[in-house]
């Protein structure tokens, strides 16, 4: 397998993992026992907890000076920014709204990575990552019956910084590894993590079900680091631009999960919607190797 499919084929399984994510956020936030900015601050400070493990035990060395910038924007998108208005959001619409706006972040990492990588890529592998980005969000408009939420400023503006982590953490993997960039980026936030854990904290935590600690777990071990290890390296390898359309079926995954585990409702329309989906990002990718 070539670097560019394995790239592919390692992205999709930090999609997976993300696919995940809002879901849990709803089953940890439910009952109103766990607040949203302790779910989002909490899941952060465990994934540094982890990330400080796994530096010290692999001895691990300090970040290089040119490594230190976009380790800030990492922690800039996606420690701070996507998650955390992605959480807020979340109070007031499902999982699946959320899932669909969200379906232009593949868009926004393919357009930030590509400048701020220098990628020259094909005029074609463009139009299919619009004409995917317009599949995707065409979908949600439908299937949200043309409304719109207040929360929906919220998620548009953390696809912005979302897109921004993910390409500042790719071009990090030039100086360390996918798991180092990762966990330096929890650890450049965590005093602000930690101090909103503490103050957020659940007054009484026996009161909290284990389904919504087994989520919060979820998100920080899986959401917050783990599944980055697979997609900072799918970057690096396949390029920033090429293999940030695979988060494009993150859409229909997560729309599977919720419905399996909040019951939320799907329809077949999402079946034939990710086929077409599949199609540009096949038709991208070829696009993207001629060039």
């Amino acid at each position: 397998m070539n670097p560019h499919s394995f790239g592919l084929f390692l992205g999709a399984i930090g999609v997976l993992i993300f696919s995940l994510t809002m879901p849990m956020t709803k089953i940890a936030m439910a009952g109103d026992v766990l607040s949203p900015w302790f779910v989002w601050a909490g899941r952060a400070v465990l994934a540094a907890v982890a990330g400080i493990a796994y530096l010290l035990t692999t001895r691990a060395p300090m970040p290089p000076r040119k490594a230190w910038l976009p380790l800030v924007g990492a922690t800039a998108g996606i420690v701070f920014g996507w998650p955390l208005l992605n959480t807020l959001a979340l109070q007031t619409v499902p999982s699946s709204h959320a899932a669909v706006v969200n379906g232009i972040l593949p868009l926004s990492t393919a357009v930030i990575g590509a400048w701020l990588n220098r990628e020259s890529l094909a005029r074609q592998f463009w139009w299919c990552a619009i004409a995917g980005t317009a599949l995707v969000c065409g979908y949600a408009w439908i299937r949200a019956h043309g409304e719109l939420h207040s929360a929906d400023a919220l998620m548009l503006v953390g696809v912005l910084l979302g897109g921004l982590g993910y390409a500042s953490g790719a071009i990090a993997t030039r100086y360390l590894t996918g798991p180092q960039v990762i966990s330096w980026a929890l650890i450049v936030g965590l005093p602000g993590t930690l101090a909103l854990a503490v103050w957020s904290a659940p007054a009484h935590p026996e009161s909290v079900s284990i389904s919504a600690w087994l989520a919060f777990v979820y998100l920080g071990l899986m959401s917050q680091w783990i599944g980055f290890f697979f997609w900072y390296r799918g970057l690096a390898l396949g390029g920033i631009a090429r293999v940030s359309q695979v988060q494009l079926m993150q859409l229909f995954f997560t729309l599977a999960f919720a419905a399996m585990l909040l019951r939320e409702s799907i329809e077949p329309a999402m079946f034939v919607v990710a086929l077409l989906t599949v199609v540009l990002i096949a038709i991208g990718r070829r696009a993207s190797q001629r060039r």
